[in-house]
């Protein structure tokens, strides 16, 4: 019996997808080519709960509020936040490799020489547990997939401030280090509730140990270069060139 998919067994999934990615196709003729060159079911239908995901949390979803007679129904802040936390939770979808927690990590170790675990050595295993399965970890390989031209891009949008001067100043180092920002802004609105206000089509400004942070790095950006990124990451599956070559 034919194993039966959510999302690749109902055309409507399609649409959304195209709706989700149509700015990394020419036209539809060409995103059905892609979509055909997957190479299962299984991708087809990963692909789809993909595009359905971002579309409608991401893409086309804004946080409203409603009934509260100071607020304004739309607040930018608001709904960037929630849509920086639905965009990362859909890329850590992506990884193909099985979740697996910090105490069934350690008791894959050898135990005649993991006991007794000093104070420093447990933040060590700690360290290199989060450096093999933390969530970060599969953002990094996301971003580590864009073009370079990309990569530029991102990596410009947040420039550590040398003076007074907002707005000007050098890039940070690396696309390692955009996405260890990103994330951690997303952090602390997932575990604090502060409001991601660096993503924004504004300026905005952080600081971090005795760094100042200019951010120039509007939500279009940060989806474009995530529907890059889906291409690259389902281009692998695919028989055909990249859409565009």
């Amino acid at each position: 019996m034919k194993k039966k998919y959510k999302y690749c067994n109902d055309e409507v999934y399609k649409d959304d997808a195209y709706q989700a990615f149509s700015s990394q196709f020419e036209n539809r003729q060409k995103f059905e080519s892609f979509y055909s060159s997957l190479s299962d079911d299984e991708t087809k239908d990963e692909f789809l709960r993909v595009g359905s995901s971002y579309l409608f949390f991401v893409k086309n979803g804004d946080w409203h509020v409603h009934d509260v007679p100071r607020s304004n129904s739309l607040i930018e802040y608001f709904t960037n936040s929630f849509k920086l936390v639905a965009l990362l939770a859909i890329i850590e979808s992506l990884s193909d490799k099985k979740n697996v927690d910090f105490f069934s990590w350690l008791s894959e170790k050898d135990q005649t020489s993991l006991f007794p675990i000093t104070e420093t050595r447990l933040q060590e295993l700690y360290d290199e547990y989060k450096l093999e399965y933390g969530s970060i970890r599969r953002c990094k390989s996301f971003f580590a997939n864009l073009s370079i031209r990309t990569k530029e891009k991102l990596r410009k949008s947040i420039t550590i401030m040398v003076t007074e001067n907002m707005g000007t100043g050098q890039p940070v180092e690396s696309i390692e280090k955009v996405v260890e920002m990103i994330y951690n802004a997303r952090s602390r609105f997932a575990h604090n509730t502060d409001n991601t206000m660096e993503i924004s089509n504004s300026l905005s400004y952080s600081k971090e140990k005795n760094k100042k942070y200019c951010w120039n790095l509007p939500p279009q950006l940060l989806q474009s270069s995530f529907e890059e990124g889906v291409m690259a990451h389902f281009q692998s599956t695919a028989d055909n060139q990249p859409p565009g070559a």
